[in-house]
């Protein structure tokens, strides 16, 4: 772990052993895709709202997947949402990378299918090869909705001897500290994304010594905690 927090490596170590005496976790990949979402500008809403119908219907998605991998070996579209704004379309790609982030290869393939879109919407303005509806290295309700990267779900059964033993209290304290912390303490401080933990600096720091970016804490972490009964 890349920190110079002494205390958080502690927690993290007294954690991890906490579910290896338990029986470890069980982890599932829901989803796994990169995205990229260009802003475009036509003179009319209505304009705007042809091409969101064009890049929507099924029947075009087989000609636009052959478009966007022409600049990659990795990349692969999966999908494609719109949004319209006025006379400005936002356009979320969804696409696989391999094993690589892939930012760079994705904003390639964007850029082939903005090319090719200009052949039937010759008026279309290209605003920014990113409108922020990505949404790129911040927290936002739309990677939570419909994911961004890898989404994930794991479970872990701690057992109540070990919370006594490793942890150094019991499940009632800690039932009770999690409602007053968590769901109170969060509700009064009016916490944006309602339930307070501290997943994603641990998740940071592991990922950060391994060489990725300080953005990669609000780009790549975006947990949140479900207590589903002790």
């Amino acid at each position: 772990m890349a920190t110079t927090e002494g205390c958080l490596v502690a927690s993290t170590n007294r954690g991890c052993k906490a579910i290896y005496a338990s029986g470890g976790a069980t982890c599932v990949l829901l989803r796994d895709g990169m995205t990229r979402a260009p802003v475009v500008r036509f003179s009319s809403a209505k304009r705007a709202t042809e091409l969101k119908f064009f890049l929507e219907d099924p029947h075009n998605f087989d000609t636009l997947c052959v478009v966007f991998k022409k600049s990659s070996r990795f990349a692969r579209l999966q999908g494609i949402q719109c949004a319209v704004a006025g006379k400005n379309l936002y356009i979320r790609f969804s696409c696989s990378t391999g094993d690589a982030m892939g930012m760079n290869m994705v904003s390639k393939g964007v850029q082939n299918v903005l090319n090719f879109l200009q052949n039937d919407f010759p008026d279309i303005d290209v605003t920014g090869i990113s409108g922020n509806f990505c949404s790129d290295k911040k927290p936002a309700a739309v990677n939570w909705i419909q994911g961004r990267g890898k989404s994930v779900v794991c479970e872990v059964v701690i057992n109540g001897d070990v919370v006594t033993k490793v942890l150094k209290t019991t499940v009632p304290a800690l039932v009770e500290l999690n409602m007053l912390k968590n769901l109170t303490g969060s509700a009064i401080c009016r916490c944006s994304w309602w339930v307070q933990c501290t997943c994603c600096q641990h998740c940071f720091c592991n990922f950060y010594s391994h060489g990725a970016g300080s953005s990669t804490k609000h780009r790549k972490f975006s947990l949140y905690y479900y207590d589903g009964g002790c």
